[in-house]
């Protein structure tokens, strides 16, 4: 089957949305190897001492512990990673009102792929900005930035820990914390770095799809490859009403296309046909042993996808755990253009 113009211009947006979220991932790594640089010789000195005090690892879970020396370093960290968010969060946000400003242009692009000779109104600028300004789900883009910080504590402390029980060399121990603990407030803040922008996009997409007055609904849109979650790959040409909020995971790329109202639905080969057609070693690496071996033994690819939902990315489609298979109910029912 040919691909639709429309199809065609949100698969070129997907491309080159990868090559900038690969650069801003170079960015934001070279920025965190400067963190690193500055905390390695404080948190090596720590773990000296942790060392040569001969703390068991009871002593260091104690209250009086962490409130101490564990504190006083988490304070000095604390100072590196604040320097870090501040060049960070404008970063992203200048990502965010970017791919807002796409999201509403390609939503008209997109209608018009549909529609070649239609009319119809243009979101207004300043419509745009007000969905930056509401896109983290109520909680401004910094807040979400700051409770990353957390994570990298705790990584830092279980590898204190670990290591100490294992009798481990204290600068390995701090290279640990480092890399293994504290990257943790590294990888929640790429999380929000790509979920953020993309949300932005997709909503301003969307409203752009209610003001227009002739988008009666819109369907997902996801990248057909062995990369792709298997969840948004089954789900994809799902149906939402144009007043419905789209339900995608972090980190999720998935994109839209308008049913305009008197022209017939865009009909591409969507990811469940893409799937089935392909070879078993394919099919594996991306449902995984457990859903794949399900499907061998005639299992609807629709029981494999569920609907999750967290309090700060809302409502989102995940690949059905394998324990949850064959429970005798549906979890997931496709819907799809009358």
């Amino acid at each position: 089957m040919p691909k639709p113009l429309v199809v065609q211009i949100m698969e070129q947006f997907r491309a080159d949305l990868l090559v900038k979220e690969r650069q801003q991932t170079a960015t934001m790594v070279r920025n965190w190897q400067t963190v690193e640089r500055s905390l390695m010789e404080k948190i090596e000195e720590f773990t000296e001492r942790v060392i040569q005090d001969e703390l068991t690892t009871g002593q260091i879970r104690s209250r009086q512990f962490q409130l101490d020396r564990f504190g006083a370093l988490l304070a000095q960290t604390r100072t590196q990673l604040d320097r870090f968010m501040n060049v960070t969060e404008p970063q992203i946000a200048r990502r965010t009102s970017t791919l807002a400003s796409q999201g509403a242009n390609l939503a008209v692009a997109t209608i018009r792929a549909v529609a070649p000779r239609i009319t119809f109104d243009i979101l207004p600028v300043d419509a745009i900005r007000n969905i930056v300004a509401l896109s983290n789900t109520g909680s401004p883009l910094r807040s979400l930035l700051d409770a990353s910080y957390g994570a990298g504590a705790r990584g830092m402390f279980d590898q204190l820990i670990s290591g100490v029980a294992l009798g481990r060399n204290p600068n390995v121990i701090a290279r640990a914390m480092v890399r293994d603990g504290l990257s943790q407030t590294l990888s929640r803040v790429i999380n929000v770095a790509r979920t953020e922008p993309l949300r932005a996009f997709r909503e301003s997409s969307r409203q752009q799809y209610i003001n227009s007055g002739v988008v009666e609904g819109y369907r997902r849109l996801a990248a057909k490859s062995d990369r792709t979650c298997p969840a948004c790959l089954i789900a994809d040409g799902e149906v939402y009403e144009v007043l419905e909020e789209f339900r995608e995971h972090p980190q999720g790329r998935c994109t839209t296309i308008p049913n305009v109202t008197g022209f017939a639905p865009v009909q591409w080969e969507t990811g469940k046909d893409w799937l089935i057609r392909q070879p078993p070693a394919v099919q594996q690496k991306i449902l995984g042993i457990g859903r794949f071996n399900a499907f061998q033994n005639g299992m609807d690819l629709d029981e494999m996808v569920s609907t999750r939902t967290d309090p700060t990315w809302g409502d989102s489609l995940q690949p059905t755990p394998v324990r949850d298979l064959g429970r005798g109910r549906r979890v997931f029912q496709m819907r799809q253009t009358a």
